[in-house]
């Protein structure tokens, strides 16, 4: 199904057996190397999936390293897992939370829903995650942006304002780097700005893809 590396940290021999049946279900492939941080930060990978098994949680989000969180997809496998442990795994950055005693299937399925890009945790964390942000009413500037841009324009817009170069957007959407360069010159059009910078100084690192 797809093409990529699932890497495991905090992971004994059978949650070794899980990530590796996992990747083989997806076709990707399962990362062994002993320096985890290392290989996550250094592999060329569309996708990267880093699966976290977690005992306790505040000692676990205390102790694991906050590099891992600055790209790709984290899972938390958890042996409880209440509501509050939900919030603070959004907050720190994960795309899905499960049990630990949770079928196959189950961690397939939300795999493959966070693979496509969506957040993967249950109905009532993500709505009181989203009710206790600090939400405000948007600018006309990113208004303006967002009603005047194309679908495809605005995928281009948020991977650029969470960091991503022209070449690494070009990889994730599938398209030329001479295509993402035609689409950021459309954007800073109807945008009325110059450049990359002014982009990221206007709208930031919040812009949302509607």
């Amino acid at each position: 199904m797809y093409d990529g590396e699932i890497f495991t940290i905090n992971g004994n021999s059978s949650n070794f057996i899980t990530a590796k049946s996992a990747a083989g279900l997806l076709n990707l492939s399962l990362n062994k190397d002993k320096n985890l941080v290392r290989a996550w930060l250094n592999t060329t990978s569309n996708t990267k999936i880093l699966l976290h098994f977690i005992d306790c949680m505040q000692s676990y989000l205390q102790l694991v390293e906050y590099d891992l969180f600055k790209s790709g997809t984290h899972i938390a496998i958890c042996s409880t897992l209440t509501i509050e442990d939900e919030l603070l795994l959004i907050e720190h950055g994960f795309n899905a939370a499960l049990l630990s005693n949770e079928s196959p299937y189950t961690l397939i399925k939300k795999m493959t829903t966070v693979i496509d890009g969506n957040l993967c945790f249950s109905n009532e964390a993500c709505s009181r995650f989203i009710l206790n942000t600090n939400r405000s009413p948007l600018n006309k500037d990113r208004l303006t942006l967002i009603f005047s841009t194309t679908k495809k324009e605005k995928e281009v817009i948020s991977l650029v304002c969470s960091g991503m170069s022209n070449e690494q957007v070009a990889n994730k959407l599938n398209v030329s780097i001479n295509t993402i360069k035609m689409h950021l010159q459309n954007i800073y059009k109807k945008a009325q700005i110059k450049n990359r910078g002014q982009l990221l100084l206007t709208y930031g690192q919040n812009f949302v893809a509607h």
